[in-house]
């Protein structure tokens, strides 16, 4: 009977302390477990339904997609190597947007600060019309203005539907955009833009110093002479030099190298330095520089003054102890100034396909400017004089012939052998037979002196 009452005594007290658990659990509390979250309604099925495909949308505007959500653009897989570039390609970016996003980025830039509102319009506006055209970014480089201290790197938008025909003409317009750095170390802004034909070499009295370095090069890239002298102040650069840089980057297969192929050394309003980084299109040998020097004249604007070829023929040396051949196109003239040299093989007058091409640069100066022609023949010492004199007649005799097969009037041209009696440069002796081998190749050549 006891066990009985015990039974029941314990099942009132359970049921009594189930009720006041129930009771605690509906009062809000701070150790209150929160409840796991409902599942996302693209988990859950959904009833099937039948759409119309080209069913326009029931809002009378669809809103723009947003920014993540727009199509890459080529230069946004290009990482940025200073700040100036970053803002380079960002405005290149923005450019490559269709019209309506195109426009907001633009607008995202002007509310940052890199972009004033007009040159937004303007960059906007250049755009148009040519929206599926690819793009490309190219560095131009940079200048530093004395006395603010503030860099200024250029940068080239260009179209990539150009053709070589197109930029002769100057039909196609390009953006170039004026990043400046302040000397404070503020982030750098576009300070302005400008649309400059494709074509670089079509300069004005107004271009200022960087401008006319970049065309410069283009013209001697292209072995484009008539060009490159007019930029020159006709003192100091000899059509031999000018001849010599075309020669180089043919030979060399030179380019301007991507990061700041042109970089200032100093300028201010009379005169301007800079360094020309060239590297090798197959990449094998380091980047190469050549200074350049320019004069501002009232007149005729900027103008190239000097040109320092040091580092390029000391690579034309480096290649010729590699391999075994002699590459200076460039020599000084024992009369002033400075001669053109080709090279010939051990007891031959015969021009090297390599020379033909390097007397078809010099033809082209001969037949744009008057004045005589002189050349000179010459041999190694290996031989009797008689013999090397008439070797010496044969080489001279053999430019002669080249350049009168280009266009050049043979009554211009004077030649003359001078056989073994001037060489370029004389061994010792105990000289090893490596060294006396590559000292004769150097003296077999003829010279065409350029200076008028």
């Amino acid at each position: 009977m006891k066990s009985h009452h015990l039974f029941v005594v314990l099942v009132i007290i359970l049921l009594i302390a189930a009720g006041i658990t129930g009771l605690y659990r509906g009062k809000p509390t701070d150790r209150q477990e929160p409840r796991p979250p409902a599942p996302p309604a693209a988990l859950q099925p959904t009833p099937r339904t039948e759409t119309v495909p080209d069913t326009p949308p029931a809002t009378p505007e669809q809103p723009a997609p947003p920014e993540e959500q727009l199509r890459p653009t080529p230069h946004q897989a290009i990482r940025p190597h200073s700040p100036e570039h970053a803002t380079a390609l960002q405005v290149t970016q923005a450019l490559e947007l269709p019209a309506p996003q195109r426009a907001a980025a633009l607008d995202r830039l002007v509310e940052r600060g890199v972009l004033a509102k007009e040159t937004a319009q303007q960059l906007n506006d250049w755009r148009s019309g040519k929206e599926d055209v690819p793009l490309q970014l190219r560095e131009i480089g940079d200048i530093h203005h004395d006395p603010s201290g503030s860099k200024e790197t250029r940068y080239r938008i260009a179209t990539q539907s150009d053709t070589p025909a197109d930029a002769d003409k100057g039909e196609e317009e390009h953006i170039v955009l004026s990043v400046t750095s302040p000397a404070d170390g503020k982030p750098p802004v576009v300070q302005r833009v400008k649309e400059v034909p494709a074509d670089k070499t079509k300069l004005t009295s107004e271009s200022d110093a960087l401008s006319v370095i970049d065309g410069f090069v283009e013209a001697l890239k292209r072995g484009d002479m008539e060009t490159a002298r007019r930029l020159t102040d006709g003192g100091e650069v000899s059509d031999a030099t000018l001849a010599g840089l075309c020669i180089m980057f043919e030979e060399g297969d030179f380019e301007l190298r991507d990061h700041l192929p042109l970089r200032s050394m100093f300028s201010n309003e009379q005169n301007a330095g800079f360094l020309v980084y060239l590297t090798p299109k197959n990449g094998d040998e380091k980047s190469r520089k050549v200074g350049i020097e320019v004069l501002h004249d009232a007149q005729k604007g900027w103008m190239i003054k000097a040109v320092a070829l040091d580092d390029m023929l000391n690579r034309y040396e480096e290649r010729a102890q590699a391999e075994g051949g002699v590459y200076f196109p460039i020599v000084k003239n024992p009369q002033g100034g400075d001669s053109l040299v080709l090279y010939f093989a051990f007891d031959d007058a015969t021009l090297s396909p390599r020379s033909l091409k390097q007397l078809k640069i010099v033809a082209h100066i001969l037949t744009s400017r008057g004045g005589d022609i002189n050349i000179s023949g010459h041999t190694d010492d290996v031989g009797t004089k008689a013999y090397n004199q008439d070797l010496s007649e044969r080489r001279a005799a053999a430019v002669r012939d080249a350049l009168a097969a280009q266009g050049v009037a043979p009554e211009r041209i004077t030649t003359r052998g001078m056989g073994k009696s001037q060489p370029r440069r004389s061994y010792r002796a105990g000289d090893s037979r490596e060294t006396i081998n590559t000292i004769r190749s150097e003296n077999r050549r003829a010279e065409v002196y350029l200076d008028f």
